[in-house]
């Protein structure tokens, strides 16, 4: 800017104008530039991410470690994909994951998924702490995350008793630095209607002291006749900064489920042929009234951190859990592979009750150290952790008339007494210590290397009201190893090898304990982040086996033996964030090559049921604000392939391929969607367990949100 011919400016309004002007004349012609920058909030490892892209993952190393820096593969879904998505349910969350295949087992009210072609719904940590020992009889509340991240391959070093797979660990909304107000309704077909709430604010003047509101209320009706659910949730907690280097944060939720499952269709009318024609998706199996599910969970717990120095932190984690469920479902009581009676109409059935409480308590300490020798850099972590569950189990059956598929008759079905299940009515009881070791180095101008090791000892108890009491005591160790370099463009390629141990409860003929299931992972692959942070790729191989697994043992039907291996070997790709200022999208792609390796049945040689060989998803959200400010829009479809249909792989499910779409709009205090689900309504079977249970998929479900936020 020239200064002088501005000076008439200054002239026309000030008093002082000889003396103003003739300093003027002293300067020189152009002011020197000036820059203008802003700085971004750094993104922490629990807090909110922008956009869909994150840059850190505290799952895979316990740290703040750069996922750019991680040698394996992990992947993180944004509260804000999440939200642009409208999902559901957990399994919904996963849906856009490579190497994740979620929902496979249709809506039986649970968080059904598979990671690299095992089954890991058992595996679901929140905030780090599994959520509960060895039942996947709960649905998490997907409005009441922060962030998903899915760690794939073994992860027992830093985890304990985990699957070969891998696990999902949600991270918890926490009090924010910034005050937050915004409640929300959605209202959808079947009668979907929901409300929820979002608070957050400092209750003193300095801040230190915050507190974090989320619940949600919903409902709905399905496609399935007789099917309905409802879900309340609450998640209160507070954070204390007690000093700048102290801070603990209570960790607080309660929900409560009413859920009718979907229990899937005979092959036979779905997936196969059947000369009465298809069986109805819609068809209900169950006993309208008694098959239902009631499920209570409650959370109690603390995160608690304190900074020594700059050297050592201490970070401890407790967590106390209850897990009740009340309820029934109703399956075939086919004994054989061949489900329905000749004229393949009749579906014999019966109704499983289940009574279970569970409770459960976690505490694990971290101690992290941060220091040079030489030049080398060590972020080392030490750990200490404990888990205590006790279960009380009740298992009743009762005999129903078989169900007409094609013309139903729901009248009085309840042919048998109730009888006690006294092999599986009792308590289990798990005790779990472990102690581990990471180091996390870096060295040279690039390089990163990963240690761990740990140490598990595990006591278990089964005891049955048949007087069987049975009872091991399994130790273990583990390790992993990863080599990763960092190239200042961005992209870095990796190797690293893990492993994964599983203790069983049970014996063989012999009186011998089960030894633990043990997996093991090599993996390599290349990353790339982009300079800003918001995109970023990873291209993954990994070859996985799963070893001690139980088969039946060929010398005694009633036992099993322990000669059982999966291998499973497969590519997968996965791209994240933001291509220009108004694009965000998420694209994957996995393969998976698995087979059963050793087996006493006439299962070795095949591909083991809910593996999908191919598996591609595509998600994109463009902001339309140039053309109408606020609007934005989103489309996405999901691929996947031909599975085997039952174990022994005489029949497959067939491939399908759904498209999602999502309007938003944006004012300064309300935000409106409008989100599809199966947009083209397709009818498809999700997967199939054996021929008697096949999964209905999800039907269209269309979703409209509006959601006010108070300034």
């Amino acid at each position: 800017m020239n200064i002088k011919s501005a000076s008439l400016a200054v002239m026309l309004s000030c008093p002082y104008i000889d003396a103003f002007a003739q300093e003027l004349d002293n300067q020189p012609d152009t002011l020197p530039e000036v820059v203008i920058t802003s700085v971004k909030a750094k993104e922490t490892a629990t807090g909110p991410i922008h956009k869909y892209k994150a840059s850190q993952a505290r799952t895979a190393t316990k740290s703040e470690t750069p996922i750019n820096e991680t040698a394996q593969s992990v992947s993180v879904v944004s509260s804000e994909q999440i939200r642009d998505q409208s999902v559901q349910t957990l399994a919904d969350t996963l849906k856009f994951v490579a190497g994740v295949d979620a929902g496979q087992r249709g809506r039986r009210g649970l968080d059904d998924f598979s990671i690299r072609g095992f089954v890991q719904s058992d595996y679901v940590l929140r905030d780090g702490m599994r959520m509960f020992y060895d039942t996947a009889w709960v649905q998490s509340e997907p409005f009441g995350f922060e962030r998903v991240e899915v760690m794939k391959g073994p992860a027992s070093v830093l985890y304990g008793q985990t699957g070969p797979g891998g696990f999902v660990n949600v991270v918890s909304k926490q009090p924010t630095d910034k005050p937050l107000a915004t409640v929300g309704l959605t209202l959808g077909n079947y009668d979907q209607q929901q409300w929820t709430a979002d608070f957050s604010d400092a209750l003193n003047k300095d801040g230190t002291l915050r507190y974090r509101l989320v619940a949600l209320t919903s409902e709905s009706d399905d496609k399935v006749d007789f099917v309905d659910r409802s879900r309340t949730y609450i998640a209160p907690s507070l954070t204390w900064d007690i000093s700048d280097r102290t801070s603990i944060t209570l960790l607080t939720s309660y929900q409560k489920s009413h859920y009718v499952p979907v229990r899937g269709l005979p092959a036979e009318g779905t997936v196969l042929s059947n000369p009465n024609g298809n069986i109805p998706l819609s068809r209900f199996v169950g006993v309208p009234g008694l098959d239902k599910y009631e499920t209570e969970i409650s959370l109690f717990g603390y995160e608690f951190s304190h900074m020594f120095n700059d050297t050592f932190t201490f970070r401890q984690i407790v967590r106390y859990s209850t897990f009740n469920v009340d309820g029934a479902f109703t399956e075939s009581s086919s004994t054989n592979n061949t489900p329905l009676p000749a004229n393949k109409l009749n579906y014999p059935r019966r109704l499983n009750v289940r009574n279970l409480s569970a409770q459960m308590w976690t505490m694990d300490n971290q101690l992290a150290a941060h220091f040079n020798t030489f030049r080398v850099k060590h972020d080392m972590l030490i750990g200490a952790d404990i888990l205590h569950y006790n279960m009380g189990r009740t298992f009743t059956n009762r005999s129903l008339t078989a169900l007409n598929l094609f013309q139903p008759n729901y009248g009085a079905t309840v042919v048998g007494a109730p009888a006690v299940v006294a092999n599986s009515t009792g308590s289990d009881m798990a005790r779990q210590y472990g102690v581990y070791l990471q180091d996390l180095i870096k060295f040279g101008d690039g390089w990163n290397m990963q240690l761990g090791l740990r140490h598990d000892e595990t006591d278990l108890l089964q005891t049955r009201i048949n007087n069987s009491r049975v009872k091991s005591d399994p130790s273990k160790t583990t390790g992993k190893a990863g080599l990763l370099y960092a190239f200042e463009n961005g992209w870095s390629p990796y190797i690293s090898y893990s492993e994964s141990f599983l203790p069983l409860t049970g014996n063989t003929a012999d009186g011998s304990p089960f030894k633990p299931e043990t997996g093991e992972q090599y993996e390599a692959g290349i990353k790339y982040e982009s300079p800003d942070h918001q995109f970023g790729t990873t291209f993954a191989l990994y070859d996985l086996k799963r070893q001690n697994v139980t088969t039946t043992d060929p010398n005694n039907s009633g036992f099993s033996i322990q000669t059982g291996e999966q291998r499973h070997k497969g590519f997968e790709f996965e791209t994240t964030g933001q291509l220009t200022d108004r694009l965000n999208v998420v694209a994957t792609y996995t393969y998976i090559d698995a087979e059963i390796t050793k087996s006493t049945t006439n299962t070795l040689g095949k591909r083991p049921i809910l593996v999908a060989k191919n598996m591609a998803n595509v998600w994109a959200r463009y902001d339309l604000s140039g053309w109408v400010q606020g609007l934005g829009v989103g489309a996405g479809a999901r691929y996947i392939g031909n599975q085997a249909g039952n174990g022994e792989n005489t029949f497959n499910v067939p491939s399908y391929t759904l498209f999602d779409a999502g309007l938003y709009y944006n004012t300064a205090s309300w935000r409106f969607a409008l989100n599809a689900r199966n947009l083209a309504n397709k009818q498809y079977i999700a997967g199939c367990a054996s021929m008697t249970q096949c999964y209905q998929g999800d039907p269209r479900t269309v979703m409209l949100t509006a959601n006010y936020s108070f300034k």
